[in-house]
């Protein structure tokens, strides 16, 4: 819009420049704020993924320590809400609701618990930060890179080691722990689970969380035999508990009424991880050895990996062994020996808490980028085979390059050699772009099978390699150049070809600059007919990709993926956007 100088001072003027500024401004920023949203939303996890509220357009994690506690907690503890009630002592109903603990404790005991719970037994520890809902897992990118050290980033040299059939190493996952389970042992013979526990020995000493014991108690009373009635319980013990958290396991036979149900619980029910036997039990185990005609051996110091020595070692510990040689050794009970205090409560929730307040910046920014990083890894380079970033590049310059080469050629013959029938020719180009392209999606594929190039960068650019819209805006460009410039060509000798590159080719930069971004657009947002023609996950592209990683990922891993691939786009429009803005301009000036 041109508004003369003359008057541009007066009122109304005035009034309606600053009219039209304010709609453009309200305009950009409808624009611009949808894209602020997914970009915030892209930073969030499951426990905030569902505030939409316009206050938090930035999340409240980067400003508040109780929403990044709440953050760190499902981190650490995988989103599981037992894990996370058992650790703590308590009884949350959602992650997402767990309140800053209350400073009950003093620094010193805390910091006591911290140096006390790294120097725990291997077997009462597991690993934290695991895999929850399809979300990114720190442990899980750790265990991959830590892998890609060790064989030298060689699929085919861990697949030898491990004796599987791995793809790459994003696809790794991580051997399951579930050391709350009886009878679960780690089998160590495998080459896999012993890199796992090489891996773990060098873990930062928050990923490693004590398996307390405490809760399974509680559990077993609360769902296996008193299905929630408190009441029922104070009458069978002769008790007065208020409240099922305040129950603790025992490290030794009680006495009174609970020890029926402790002794069902040891012998049953409680890990056997856990679990030790004192030597007076040495005695009724070969005597049970003898019974059941097996080979005397010596009492075990620990459960048996598996197998029949297992299975024996069970039916040993069910109604063989003498109860008076059980006894948990847990995090709570080896804290309680410790402080010689049998009601004490290890302070993790206060220990967590510490954690994030002296780590809050790092954790800030690995939640800021975590899910970003995730989508680089499993789209960006990923896919189904690590060519997915490759196979767009390639895709999308041969596009460009393609574009750029045939549809000039051919409106440059239109527009330098008029046929009679020039424009039933351009008729018939814009009749092209009267049909959508599904509907030349099933001959297409068929013409590229009979070829044999599906599955290739050929059946993914032969297709859409000449455009009716192109050519005829490019027959239009040219035929308002001027014609003495290519007299003057003629008269010094120049040939079509020369006059082609040193006549057209540098007055038309700014129309090529357009032709170029559609071809561009059109090679990276292909989807449906790049899926079709390209099945095999080797030849994916970044966007069928996407629509492969939107089966499974959680949304907000989808929002990060969302917006790395609109960065592309983003990015050439910016650095390019003076010649796109003259190739369209220019011509309705033409």
């Amino acid at each position: 819009m041109h508004i003369s100088r003359i008057g541009r001072n007066s009122l109304k003027v005035r009034l309606g420049l600053a009219a039209l500024y304010l709609v453009l401004s309200l305009g950009a920023v409808t624009t611009l704020y949808p894209f602020l949203l997914m970009l915030s939303t892209a930073t969030k996890s499951q426990s905030d993924f569902n505030d939409y509220a316009p206050a938090r357009l930035i999340p409240a994690y980067w400003r508040e320590d109780s929403a990044l506690y709440v953050k760190y907690l499902e981190d650490r503890y995988a989103n599981n809400l037992d894990e996370l009630n058992a650790a703590h002592h308590a009884d949350y109903k959602k992650v997402a609701e767990v309140p800053v603990p209350k400073s009950e404790e003093g620094a010193g005991s805390v910091i006591e618990w911290q140096r006390f719970a790294e120097a725990l037994p291997t077997h009462l520890l597991r690993a934290g930060f695991g895999e929850h809902e399809n979300a990114p897992a720190p442990l899980l990118m750790r265990f991959r890179d830590w892998l890609k050290e060790k064989y030298g980033n060689d699929i085919d040299a861990l697949n030898k080691s491990w004796r599987e059939e791995n793809v790459r190493f994003e696809t790794i996952t991580a051997p399951i722990e579930k050391p709350s389970l009886r009878a679960w042992m780690p089998q160590s013979d495998r080459p896999k689970v012993k890199d796992w526990f090489e891996f773990r020995k060098n873990l930062p000493k928050n990923y490693l969380v004590p398996t307390f014991g405490d809760a399974l108690w509680r559990k077993y009373l609360k769902e296996d035999i008193y299905q929630g009635k408190l009441a029922d319980l104070n009458t069978a013990w002769k008790t007065r508990i208020t409240d099922w958290e305040t129950l603790t396991l025992p490290a030794t036979a009680p006495t009174g009424a609970a020890f029926r149900d402790w002794e069902a619980f040891m012998r049953t029910k409680f890990p056997l991880r856990m679990l030790k036997i004192d030597t007076s039990a040495a005695p009724a185990w070969q005597a049970f050895l003898t019974k059941r005609r097996r080979p005397s051996i010596a009492l075990p110091t620990v459960p048996p990996a598996d197998g029949l020595s297992l299975t024996d070692w069970m039916e040993f510990l069910k109604a063989d062994a003498p109860i008076s040689a059980f006894r948990a050794e847990t995090p709570e009970s080896l804290w309680r020996a410790h402080l010689q205090n049998p009601k004490a409560q290890p302070p993790q929730a206060a220990l967590d808490f510490a954690f994030v307040q002296t780590h809050g910046p790092e954790l800030r920014r690995d939640f800021t980028t975590r899910n970003f990083i995730h989508v680089y890894r499993q789209l960006m380079t990923g896919g189904q085979s690590g060519r997915t970033l490759f196979n767009t590049v390639v895709f999308c310059t041969l596009s460009i390059l393609g574009a750029l080469i045939v549809n000039p050629l051919c409106a440059y013959a239109l527009s330098r050699y008029p046929l009679p029938y020039t424009y039933k020719v351009l008729l018939f180009l814009l009749a092209t772009m009267a049909f959508p392209a599904e509907v030349a999606m099933i001959p297409n594929f068929l013409m590229l099978k009979s070829f044999g190039l599906l599955n290739t960068f050929g059946a993914l650019i032969l297709p859409g390699l000449a455009s009716g819209y192109s050519i005829f805006l490019l027959k239009g460009f040219f035929d308002s150049l001027p014609k003495e410039l290519y007299e003057a060509g003629i008269l010094d000798g120049a040939s079509e070809l020369m006059m082609f590159a040193k006549i057209t080719l540098p007055l038309s930069l700014p129309i090529f600059s357009v032709i170029a971004l559609h071809a561009f657009t059109g090679a990276y947002g292909a989807f449906l007919f790049a899926l079709v023609v390209c099945q095999d996950p080797k030849m994916w592209t970044i966007m069928v990709a996407l629509y492969n990683l939107q089966s499974n990922a959680p949304q907000y891993v989808i929002f990060a993926a969302l917006t790395l691939a609109a960065l592309p786009i983003l990015i050439v429009f910016l650095a390019a956007q003076k010649v796109i803005l003259r190739g369209i301009v220019l011509p309705s000036f033409k």
